[in-house]
């Protein structure tokens, strides 16, 4: 289907918790929707400023992305889908299906989401905020912070650690543990842990890999976690809260290790072979530093330009961050950031950014420069193989798709980019179990 502008009226729109911008330009009673909205500074539209806008908005190729948030629904199972685009001062937005299933609610424009690994992006700025202000370099270990936190491996680097090359274990597999039915499934992920019980439950496994070589752990991030709060005498939502969502306007986003603290607009479900699971009673407090934020893809979007415009660290350490330090299993991953290729020639060469995977939720969080972003989240994340393919590369053609549209030239400046063709989301990959459970 495809969704045009209205036409601009004199009534005033209902207020919702939530302003997607300073004017919403246009607005439609079917799902998906897309949005195109005026500069934020810009004052109450005008009819000439909507059709302007409107004007604009053919250049984003809106019906081709409906159709693949529609496909997402169909053919990846997906509960909800909630997507921003943004170019410049413009911005698309795009909201389909059910924030809740039973009773059914309808997801609407702006709904929040668990943003999972996105997180540690967040968390690599807190690191390299303290590398650039000189407490920290990346040679910095585990044992110069604090060497009770996993003795044995105090010789363990912060570059390794951002960089998933120190070799720790993923501590998920020990809470996932032998779960073989879906009521065991989410009774192991609605047990409420402590950092110290985390890295605990880690330093149970066997080590993951040889040091320098990738492997990822998001026990790794909770060290980072708690080696930030040993340094600064802060706890890290605080923190993140201080220092990242407040600098970077993202005023509907939260590092949220309870549940309820605050719960998100787009409850999660896992779809599982002839059955979805409900993960209302999922505890955040699992991922922790590794994947605990909350947050909106207008929020997204806005901490992907504050990073690469130099607002929450220099553009020195932002280059730091996006060079791979390993090729991440086939996708170049440098300190809490990867990098894809670019679908234009001309330009930055390359997509920069990250996925999330709760266990109920898939979130792509990309950028191309400082001006062209895109975020796109679902729940109802899938744990058979046909499902998981069908969202990862639906998701990912849904951002290059977006960001091609943004290529100087629409023609000879677009290279030819498959997202089947793509290396697969990395959290995706890293939290794939269980590939499937009984429905009893």
């Amino acid at each position: 289907m495809t969704v045009r502008p209205s036409a601009p009226t004199t009534a005033a729109a209902p207020r919702r918790r939530r302003a997607l911008s300073a004017a919403l330009t246009a607005t439609a009673v079917l799902a998906p929707t897309a949005l195109v909205a005026a500069p934020a500074a810009a004052a109450p539209a005008s009819p000439q400023a909507v059709r302007q806008v409107s004007a604009d908005a053919r250049a984003m190729p809106v019906g081709k992305l409906e159709r693949l948030v529609k496909r997402l629904r169909e053919d990846g199972k997906a509960v909800a889908v909630t997507a921003e685009v943004r170019q410049g001062g413009r911005t698309w937005t795009f909201d389909a299906g059910q924030a809740r299933r039973a009773p059914s609610v309808r997801a609407e424009p702006g709904a929040s989401f668990r943003a999972a690994s996105v997180t540690k992006q967040l968390v690599a700025v807190l690191a390299l905020q303290l590398v650039e202000s000189g407490k920290w370099t990346l040679d910095t270990t585990i044992g110069d912070v604090d060497p009770g936190l996993w003795p044995g491996r105090e010789s363990i680097t912060l570059r390794q650690l951002l960089s998933h090359t120190s070799g720790m274990p993923d501590h998920l597999l020990a809470v996932i543990g032998d779960a073989t039915t879906g009521k065991e499934f989410v009774r192991s992920v609605s047990r409420r842990m402590t950092d110290r019980q985390i890295i605990d439950a880690g330093r149970s496994l066997p080590w993951a890999g040889e040091t320098g070589a990738f492997s990822y752990s998001n026990t790794g991030y909770v060290v980072v976690g708690q080696m930030l709060e040993r340094a600064t005498g802060t706890r890290i939502r605080t923190l993140i809260e201080k220092r990242v969502l407040r600098p970077a306007g993202m005023s509907d986003s939260a590092f949220a290790v309870r549940k309820d603290a605050p719960r998100p607009d787009l409850r999660e479900y896992a779809r599982f072979p002839g059955r979805t699971l409900d993960l209302g009673s999922f505890e955040p407090s699992v991922f922790s530093s590794a994947g605990a934020l909350v947050s909106t893809a207008r929020d997204l979007n806005r901490f992907r330009r504050s990073l690469e415009t130099g607002e929450l660290i220099s553009k020195r350490l932002v280059r730091t961050m996006q060079t791979p330090v390993s090729d991440g299993g086939g996708l170049p991953y440098g300190l809490g950031s990867y990098r894809l290729p670019s679908p234009c020639g001309s330009g930055p060469g390359w997509v920069q950014g990250h996925d999330g995977a709760s266990f109920g939720t898939l979130t792509f969080s990309v950028g191309l420069g400082k001006l062209r972003h895109v975020t796109i989240a679902l729940t109802g994340r899938g744990y058979t193989e046909e499902t998981l393919v069908a969202q990862g590369r639906l998701i990912q053609e849904f951002a290059y798709t977006a960001l091609a549209a943004t290529c100087a030239d629409a023609g000879s400046d677009r290279r030819r980019t498959d997202p089947a063709e793509l290396p697969g989301l990395v959290d995706l990959q890293a939290t794939s179990f269980p590939a499937s459970l009984p429905a009893s």
